[in-house]
């Protein structure tokens, strides 16, 4: 094993993400179908093969989203955060592993009903399943306590949610760390669907971090957004948008980066070039993250002939083009897109063919 293999990855080394249902990953990109609960957060079997494979030179599977941004030219999760670590590979104190990077939900508490969620990510969404018949993913959902977490050598930590800015929780542990002296050396990246202002009791703890960035979780400018996370307003939205530019504003320079992140799915895909005028016109970096499941959702299960369509179309980011002109055998039926988006639709009474009839009319011929 090695730090000089092209493949060599920090994140087996230093990182851990406890997601619902005892999901022990090693990162939020890696395509682990089974996982290994574990307490000792950097060294589940995930981990130990990890460090193993990456630092033999070997394209492992489960990292397949990195190899997949890097083959077209895009930085990927691997890459960052290697620059992230950068001093502690140099120095080799990497090695024994330590929980350096967290990535931590600590229940599905969420004000929002997004159309590619489930219940185990937001209250609001059981309601939703159980009136579709829909598999209920939060039936006895576990939670992992942070408090049962060493979090002495945290260097960067990742707040997710339901919607971070909603949860108490968040609070009482970043005032822990605040305590145990930790917070002040702290990065924090703190994921927020735009829907809450930045209280005062939120702005007194994050002004005592080293570094915030602010993750904004918008899928498109205006109706289009709202159709997708049910309960959102547009307009809210983005009066809390430019709160949180004026926050940064107020802060030292070089102490607050914010960045859009942009979930794309068929709902939006013809929209993610108007939201990246409205993000360069914020002067805000826009990440584009291709969405996998729900399938009839996704980018990647649709026909050749729908690949082609959107390619071709103006109102798609050329962003996206690497992930349309992948091949993909499992084509998902437009049938099947058809069913689930009209079961959707009415259970919301909101509908398609009034927020995107650009998309309506591609799949509804």
């Amino acid at each position: 094993m090695t730090k000089d293999a092209d493949t060599f990855c920090i994140l087996p080394w230093v990182s851990a993400v406890y997601a619902p249902n005892k999901m022990n990953l090693v990162c939020c990109r890696s395509f682990e179908e089974v996982t290994e609960y574990t307490l000792d957060a950097v060294n589940s079997k995930s981990h130990k093969h990890l460090r193993d494979t990456l630092g033999k030179g070997i394209q492992d599977p489960i990292c397949k989203r990195c190899w997949f941004d890097e083959k077209a030219g895009i930085s990927s999760y691997r890459q960052d955060f290697n620059n992230v670590f950068k001093n502690i590979i140099a120095t080799d104190a990497y090695d024994p592993p330590k929980l350096r990077f967290l990535e931590y939900t600590p229940n599905n508490v969420c004000n929002l009903a997004c159309r590619m969620c489930n219940s185990l990510y937001s209250t609001r969404i059981y309601a939703r399943e159980k009136q579709l018949k829909q598999k209920i993913w939060s039936k006895d959902a576990h939670y992992t306590d942070w408090r049962d977490l060493d979090l002495t050598h945290l260097q960067e930590l990742k707040l997710m949610g339901g919607e971070p800015m909603y949860l108490k929780e968040h609070l009482e542990m970043l005032k822990y760390l605040d305590d145990i002296g930790v917070l002040k050396d702290l990065c924090l990246t703190l994921i927020t669907n735009c829907t809450h202002s930045m209280s005062d009791e939120w702005k007194r703890v994050l002004d005592k971090v080293r570094k915030l960035h602010l993750v904004l979780s918008v899928d498109a400018v205006g109706p289009v957004n709202d159709y997708i996370r049910q309960y959102s307003n547009w307009k809210e939205v983005d009066k809390n948008v430019n709160e949180f530019i004026q926050y940064k504003k107020d802060l030292p320079v070089g102490k607050v980066h914010i960045t859009f992140n942009c979930t794309v799915g068929l709902y939006n895909v013809n929209k993610t070039k108007e939201l990246e005028l409205y993000s360069n016109d914020k002067k805000i970096d826009c990440y584009f993250n291709p969405l996998k499941f729900p399938e009839y959702q996704s980018l990647f299960y649709i026909s050749e002939e729908h690949k082609k369509v959107l390619i071709e179309n103006k109102g798609v980011t050329e962003k996206l083009h690497h992930v349309l002109l992948e091949p993909e055998k499992n084509v998902v039926s437009k049938q099947n897109f058809v069913e689930m988006t009209d079961k959707t639709d009415k259970f919301y009474n909101k509908y398609l063919k009034d927020y995107n009839q650009e998309i309506y009319e591609l799949f509804y011929d």
